[in-house]
């Protein structure tokens, strides 16, 4: 049985517990929708996708409890969500690591084959 798309949701997320972006995923039809869009819009590109996770968090901090499947991102935001962002999210390779500042994500400690060509549009 499909799911309800969510009416309007705005979320807030970091990927260092400092700077946030906010992402609206209204009408998101499920949570593979909903991960992709927050992915984006923090310029992480999409060759780098499955090695990140979305934790809940609050401002200020990294993760706190486990990586959200895309079922349950989706249940979170459909339950919890709102349009002014109350629902927050850390976003990384790990629930205790902020990503580096450094847009190739290299020091990060991802795989050669996984960093972006500075040659590339990205």
């Amino acid at each position: 049985m499909p799911q309800q798309p969510l009416s309007v949701v705005r979320l807030v997320v970091s990927t260092d517990g400092e700077q946030y972006r906010v992402v609206d995923v209204s009408g998101a039809p499920d949570g593979t929708w909903i991960r992709r869009h927050i992915l984006l819009k923090l310029s992480i590109p999409e060759q780098l996708h499955g090695q990140f996770s979305i934790y809940p968090s609050e401002v200020g901090s990294y993760a706190l409890g486990g990586a959200l499947s895309d079922r349950r991102l989706f249940s979170h935001c459909r339950e919890t969500g709102d349009p002014s962002g109350s629902l927050k999210f850390f976003v990384s390779t790990s629930p205790d690591r902020p990503l580096p500042s450094d847009p190739s994500f290299t020091s990060q400690g991802l795989p050669v084959s996984a960093t972006i060509d500075r040659h590339s549009k990205w």
